[in-house]
């Protein structure tokens, strides 16, 4: 018997290893069933803004709604940086400025060649003093259209950074996931990194597996590792108390998820855990962690397995395993010399 610690199931059972065996995709394995295996949620992400500003829209503003990435969730007040958006792009759009500069270039060239071919039909028309001064004066309009050539990059550029200051009042959901908390709504004024929504993955969880480390040499990374969904009914004597407590999520560090809530922790006998054969009941995990430190439960020494299991959906788009669900592993070593 094991117990629900912050949250997550631990579902023990009697280590078992089937020495025969068994031929699973064209290869022989080895089935080690698990002394036990805790299920929990991998990625958990507060989602907030980057600036500070009034909230305009919360988008779901429910808990328990479904996003795709890509969504916009949060959107602040942004009519004053729009408009210094606005005001940049038709700075950036005038031409004002560089046309100026372009005539008085062609005006000094002009006034240099008129007076050049002038000492060239009468030498001495105009002096050398006179000369350098329409000189001065080309190289002058020319310094004034590189310029402003300059000063429209720049104005580009300070576009650029105005529309990225634009995007962010506006935050959108980094990947599919379960909305799981919302702490802010429409009206409400945040702070930079101010947590506003939670989104949860679900589409990859992780199983905490541990078996006996007498059958470590057994166990490689990329084995993988067969879990079953099962029906739990409470330990006798422990209380589970529904609902949620204010302010928490659906994924709450102190409740099960869908289950408990934030009361006092549910707890399942492994004797009375039923494992389904059902095609929605058996998952496909891979082990990408072999802990090196070895755990001790009743004295037994533990080799510690990080399993990620790929989650699927039934027909209604509801997610199959969820944090907290009791289940049973069984790694599927593979035979090697």
């Amino acid at each position: 018997m094991s117990l629900i610690s912050r949250g997550i199931v631990v579902i023990s059972s009697a280590v078992l290893v089937l020495c025969s065996a068994v031929a699973v995709h064209g290869q022989e394995v080895q089935r080690i069933s698990a002394h036990s295996a805790l299920l929990e949620v991998v990625r958990r992400v507060p989602i907030s803004t980057e600036v500070a500003g009034r909230i305009i829209s919360v988008t779901p503003s429910d808990e328990g709604v479904l996003v795709k990435a890509g969504d916009e969730m949060i959107r602040l007040d942004d009519a004053v940086i729009q408009a210094e958006v606005k005001r940049a792009k038709v700075e950036l759009d005038l031409q004002t400025e560089i046309e100026f500069a372009k005539v008085s270039l062609e005006v000094a060239k002009a006034e240099e060649q008129q007076k050049r071919e002038a000492n060239q039909r009468r030498p001495g028309a105009f002096n050398p003093s006179e000369i350098r001064q329409v000189e001065l004066e080309v190289k002058k309009g020319d310094a004034s259209l590189r310029k402003a050539v300059d000063d429209k990059l720049i104005q580009e550029a300070d576009l650029q950074i105005k529309q990225a200051q634009l995007a962010q009042y506006t935050v959108k959901a980094p990947f599919d996931g379960l909305v799981t908390l919302v702490k802010v709504f429409p009206g409400q004024n945040v702070r930079p990194g101010e947590q506003v929504l939670e989104l949860t993955d679900m589409s990859v969880l992780r199983a905490q597996v541990k078996v006996p480390a007498s059958l470590r040499r057994m166990l490689f990374v990329g084995d993988q590792v067969e879990i079953r969904v099962g029906e739990a009914k409470p330990v006798e004597g422990v209380r589970q108390a529904p609902g949620r407590r204010p302010g928490g999520s659906l994924f709450d560090g102190e409740g099960v998820a869908g289950a408990s809530g934030a009361g006092d922790p549910a707890e399942f006998a492994a004797a009375e855990v039923q494992v389904g054969d059902s095609e929605d009941s058996v998952f496909l995990g891979e082990i990408r962690f072999i802990d090196p430190v070895l755990d001790n439960i009743s004295g037994t020494p533990m080799t510690k397995l990080s399993v990620f299991v790929p989650n699927r959906q039934d027909q209604y788009g509801r997610y199959l395993l969820y944090q907290g669900m009791p289940v049973t592993a069984t790694v599927l070593a593979k035979a090697r010399n």
